[in-house]
Formats: C-alpha cells, structure tokens, sequence
C-alpha cells in the first residue's frame, strides 16, 4: 500500500523521495529531494510528520530530545480531544487541538519561533 506525506501544501508519495537532509533535524528543518524534481525545505510540524512515516528512527537519539513521557499529553488528550470535536464537526479547532498538544523537543528555539508564528 503507498504511503503519502504532506510536504508542503501537496499530498506526496514517498515513493517519490530520493533522499531526505536532516541535518537540521533539532531545529526542525529538512529539505526533501525528489526523483524527478527539485528538492524543498519543510519546517516545522510536517517534518515530525515526514520522518514518523519515513524513518521514524531519526527521531531517536541525543539530536531529538524530549521530556520523559511528553507525548501522554498528546496521545491521551489531544487525540480523544481531537476525535470529540470532529464528530461535532469542528475540524479546525480538532487539528488545532492536536497541533497545540505536540511535544515540542528540548532546546529547539527555532521550533518555539514556529509555534509563535502559527498560533
């Protein structure tokens, strides 16, 4: 079965990517190299997305640090949460909930500017 994630304002399948620069991983930037294309720099929360789809395995380690146990607060709030208003039909405020409640890694200032920005 194919795999898609979203880079960008488009739905990609990752069958299309060649490879993947995540040097920047803990400021939470990659840049993303096609096939058939160009290559384009994603930031923020998609790169979290690309890599749990892709290799979710970059995520481990000293360069992605989070506080013990950040993602219960997501996973045990935010998804429920996210499912409730959905039902009601707030698909909005829904993904703005679970956006909201994402563990932000540790030392990452470039993420907190993100967040700032988005919000």
């Amino acid at each position: 079965m194919a795999q898609f994630v979203i880079i960008g304002q488009n739905i990609v399948n990752v069958d299309a990517i060649d490879w993947i620069d995540f040097s920047n991983i803990e400021k939470l930037r990659l840049k993303v190299h096609f096939r058939e294309s160009e290559s384009i720099e994603v930031c923020g929360i998609q790169v979290i997305d690309i890599l749990m789809t892709v290799k979710p395995s970059a995520l481990e380690g000293r360069r992605m640090r989070w506080n013990r146990n950040a993602w219960s607060i997501h996973n045990l709030i935010g998804h429920p949460l996210m499912q409730v208003l959905a039902y009601l039909k707030y698909y909005k405020l829904a993904m703005k909930v679970h956006d909201l409640t994402v563990p932000r890694p540790s030392d990452s200032k470039l993420y907190d500017n993100f967040e700032a920005r988005r919000l």
